[in-house]
């Protein structure tokens, strides 16, 4: 009796293999078929604390950098979102609200899924990152949002899907 299974046994792992490929097919044509951020770009002077804090910080991970005649460029990676950093090769004019040269942004330059909103802002502000919105329910409550500041004055939303999960848009938008 389990002779005849061990038997049968490779021709169902490969229809197992079979199915999940063409479910993960299924899935990637699906995805493919729906625009979707893939990536942003920031500037800044401090080129190296920005990369490092980006990576130890939210735990991106740095896939490339590369020296260009004015200044580097660095691309990031977490969840298949990439983020570009450029070292910005000029200093912007001084406004009211800029800080280290460069001028703080009153939109979010980027907007991350997180799971818990509540817990990532607790941890963040654990490690000194600027709240500048603590959670809150948005857009009729489908979203809980909050934004921080990283360390080259930039605004980073953080958004977790409240709704139906059949509602959900990867992009956050």
């Amino acid at each position: 009796m389990f002779s005849k299974w061990r038997q049968c046994l490779p021709g169902a792992v490969l229809i197992a293999q079979l199915i999940v490929a063409g479910l993960a097919a299924a899935v990637s044509a699906e995805a493919a078929s729906e625009p979707r951020a893939s990536s942003a770009a920031i500037r800044t002077p401090d080129f190296d604390s920005s990369v490092q804090w980006y990576r130890d910080t939210l735990g991106f991970r740095l896939i490339g950098s590369q020296s260009l005649v004015p200044g580097r460029r660095a691309v990031l990676e977490k969840s298949g979102f990439l983020l570009e950093i450029n070292e910005t090769d000029r200093i912007l004019p001084q406004e009211p609200d800029a800080t280290a040269a460069v001028q703080a942004t009153t939109a979010p330059v980027i907007s991350l899924i997180v799971p818990d909103v509540d817990g990532e802002v607790a941890r963040l502000s654990g490690m000194g990152v600027d709240v500048l919105q603590p959670p809150e329910d948005e857009l009729e409550g489908t979203y809980r949002v909050a934004q921080i500041r990283d360390n080259g004055r930039h605004r980073i939303e953080l958004r977790e899907p409240l709704d139906d999960p059949a509602r959900f848009n990867p992009t956050g938008r």
